[in-house]
């Protein structure tokens, strides 16, 4: 086997225990991660690795680990944690819901370690605050590009959060699996790092158009969206998937995030008399427009919004003019037992029903379990049988999109040639006495 010099292997094995120990390559520049917070993972406290014959002659097939490093492996020290990258939404526009899935990628990492890891090593999630926004989840994917001991991450939460996040990850050839970003964009063939377990916005404008054309049999409407990747792509497909069933659509207007006052546009909408406004975006704007919607005129049209709207936020905040109105969502197929089993979880740690933070808690559940189901199927253990766990990243991120037939609590998931997971199909729900209830869509029965 292939020796290395004895400055070069004590170089390494310091570096190699201070990664250990949860230190990351931003120590050495700071510039490219967010001040320490809460929602931060503390660092993993290992002893100083000793030096080894498997360390200083070769962890696996003759390469030391400095060559291990260069060839895209994570190497991991006997007894240390697999950690898993979060990037949620812990702040910014939805920070209930963004709760709601760092909820879910916790109980996922607690029942992984309840069942005993794997080969000896427990996993961790280290959780960061994406904020719903492109700019932060850059600064989160610089974080965890420089961290070489994180293996794959679970995010981000938005759309736009995500676009921030995949070239950083893209070219640290990190994977990701997003639990609810659902711009149709946020997968392609040519991003193999790219993928999610929520189904997306193609889908989900295309059903709100249907539903709205043949269900309600309302032909002419206003189309509103709150300029955010999310809320702009979704609602450009209703809009043209309205027109091309035969609709009309009178108007096609963006706010932005952040904004409390709507109603010059909706004046000027209201001069066209639509039907129903058809909103693209989240809750806090989503609750303010049905609410001044009926203070310029349009008290006979109908709100219909989005999974961005889907949430307690959205009812709390418009209270009586909530009333009537709707929101679709992107279903998973739950599978009840693992449902009914996740939720006494839930409240047992968190002492709330996971429903009254968010809809997407199940989402993240599995994305953080499709990442360790495809850890387990490419990892491997030293040549020495010192307890190194050896994970080459091109593996995984084969390993990632090849998942079939995984049992998840959304249901049996498959990945597609472009990272598309998800199971089950879009929701519609009305607000009736104050409560979403379905009226149709998938798993209605």
């Amino acid at each position: 086997m292939k020796r290395i010099s004895s400055l070069i292997a004590i170089l390494i094995i310091a570096l190699f225990a201070l990664t250990a120990c949860g230190g990351t390559a931003q120590e050495a520049t700071p510039t490219m991660a967010p001040e320490p917070t809460e929602a931060m993972a503390e660092p993993t406290e290992e002893p100083m690795a000793e030096p080894t014959e498997a360390m200083s002659e070769g962890l696996l097939e003759g390469m030391s680990m400095e060559e291990l490093m260069s060839a895209g492996y994570v190497v991991i020290a006997p007894g240390a944690p697999i950690r898993i990258g979060a990037s949620v939404a812990l702040t910014g526009p939805i920070p209930d819901p963004g709760r709601d899935i760092a909820n879910g990628a916790e109980i996922a990492i607690d029942d992984l370690n309840e069942m005993g890891g794997f080969n000896g090593h427990m996993f961790e999630l280290d959780l960061q605050d994406g904020a719903c926004d492109g700019d932060a989840g850059t600064t989160v994917a610089n974080r965890f590009a420089s961290d070489p001991t994180i293996v794959a991450v679970s995010g981000g939460t938005c759309s736009g959060e995500t676009f921030g996040l995949t070239p950083v990850l893209q070219q640290a050839r990190i994977p990701f699996v997003s639990p609810s970003a659902t711009n149709p964009e946020i997968t392609s063939a040519e991003c193999d790092i790219c993928n999610r377990v929520a189904l997306s916005d193609a889908l989900q404008g295309a059903t709100d158009a249907a539903y709205v054309f043949n269900d309600l049999g309302l032909t002419t409407v206003a189309v509103m969206h709150d300029s955010s990747d999310y809320g702009l792509g979704l609602a450009q497909v209703f809009n043209d998937d309205f027109i091309a069933m035969g609709g009309t659509v009178v108007a096609f207007e963006g706010v932005q995030v952040g904004d409390t006052d709507f109603r010059a546009p909706l004046t000027n909408i209201a001069a066209n008399t639509p039907e129903l406004i058809f909103f693209g975006g989240y809750a806090t704007e989503a609750a303010l427009i049905a609410t001044q919607m009926k203070e310029v005129g349009l008290e006979d049209a109908i709100f219909f919004s989005d999974d961005g709207s889907f949430t307690q936020q959205y009812l709390t905040a418009a209270g009586a003019a909530a009333e009537g109105t709707y929101a679709s969502f992107v279903a998973g197929d739950d599978v009840k037992e693992l449902n009914d089993a996740f939720d006494a979880k839930y409240m047992e740690k968190y002492g709330i029903s996971p429903d009254d933070l968010g809809p997407f808690h199940g989402q993240s559940y599995d994305s953080v379990r499709v990442i360790a189901d495809a850890i387990a199927r490419v990892a491997k253990t030293d040549d020495a049988g010192e307890g190194y766990l050896l994970i080459n990243r091109e593996e995984l991120i084969k390993a990632i999109r090849e998942t079939t037939e995984f049992q998840g609590m959304t249901g049996t998931l498959t990945c597609n040639e472009i990272g598309e997971c998800g199971a089950g199909g879009i929701q519609i729900f009305q607000v009736q006495n104050g409560e979403f209830v379905q009226v149709s869509g998938f798993g209605l029965e």
